[in-house]
């Protein structure tokens, strides 16, 4: 694509505001546009909140896009797709940043393919190369063991997504503001192969989008020993506020939903408070919670490597501790 230039970030809307993922890619979004001397520009397809879209400017935007279209009123591939393949064309953007979701794993390799360039998915790191210029793409390989860097040489646009919980939120600035540019065009929609039907809502859905946002996080691993002891980790987190988590053992026996799952090759988070419970602190594991601001480890094995990541620990059977912890915090609340 000729004479591809700035950042564009394929933003999401959470009700009617940002989605925690859309800000995290802003902070990474402006990084890179600072180091190419570029802007960086934020899309919204289909979002109906003038006062959400308008904020992308506090986030860092230079300039926000709205595309609105009776067909892209609910998400589909199809009218998706060719929204976002006519703003590229017309945008002729340098580099595309989507989230690792179900939105950008579906719409980012089929835009790429549209586009004729290469796409990285899943990626921990995105940083411009000194001598090339191009985006280095660094994604988690052979199970989190390893990670690899891709290039894109020759195709624009640089097509990634990046993994929830990789990069902080970037900082709102109130003061920055600008005026919001619609992109009208039509789609056709004898190319749509599919028909929404309903909405139907996902608890397990609502927990993850809870887990990307919570200031606290109570994950609990392998040392719960059985099923139940997530009611446990569930009683504590509801008192705190905030959401739970499991590790790899925990959502492998079933006991938590893979979207749960906290780790290299889960989520990663980093909340101000991530308390781990039952969890031996293998390194797979603490990739995904070690931006925490402060990690409180509970486990009966005082030789556990958790421990040396952690800022407050507690050595005994978690059961005694979170049940007089829950007890206290209720007599004090």
């Amino acid at each position: 694509m000729d004479q591809s230039k700035n950042i564009l970030i394929f933003g999401e809307m959470n009700g009617d505001r940002l989605s925690s993922m859309t800000v995290q890619l802003m902070r990474v979004g402006k990084r890179l546009s600072e180091d190419l001397n570029q802007e960086m520009h934020l899309l919204l397809i289909g979002g109906k909140s003038q006062g959400a879209a308008e904020k992308g400017f506090g986030y860092g935007a230079d300039k926000v896009y709205t595309v609105l279209n009776p067909l892209l009123g609910n998400y589909m591939t199809d009218t998706y797709l060719q929204a976002m393949e006519q703003v590229a064309y017309r945008l002729k953007p340098l580099i595309v940043l989507f989230g690792q979701n179900d939105r950008g794993l579906d719409l980012a390799p089929r835009l790429a393919f549209r586009l004729k360039t290469g796409v990285t998915l899943d990626c921990v790191d995105l940083k411009i190369d000194a001598e090339t210029g191009l985006l280095e793409q660094v994604k988690p390989v052979f199970g989190g063991k390893a990670h690899s860097h891709y290039y894109c040489k020759g195709r624009y646009p640089q097509i990634a997504s990046v993994r929830d919980g990789a990069f902080d939120p970037t900082d709102y600035d109130p003061s920055r503001s600008g005026e919001v540019e619609k992109i009208n065009f039509s789609l056709d929609s004898a190319a749509v192969r599919t028909r929404f039907l309903r909405k139907e809502g996902a608890e397990s859905l609502a927990l993850a989008l809870r887990l990307a946002s919570a200031n606290i996080v109570v994950c609990g691993g392998r040392g719960l020993k059985k099923k139940e002891g997530m009611e446990l980790i569930q009683e504590t987190a509801n008192l705190l506020g905030g959401a739970i988590a499991g590790s790899r053992p925990a959502v492998d026996y079933g006991w938590v939903p893979s979207s749960l799952q906290v780790g290299l090759t889960g989520k990663k988070v980093n909340p101000q408070v991530y308390i781990a419970v039952g969890i031996s602190g293998a390194l797979q594991h603490m990739a995904g919670c070690r931006k925490s601001k402060t990690i409180v480890a509970i486990n009966s094995d005082e030789s556990a490597p958790i421990f040396r990541f952690a800022h407050i620990g507690v050595v005994g059977d978690y059961r005694e501790v979170l049940e007089g912890f829950n007890n206290e915090f209720k007599k004090n609340r």
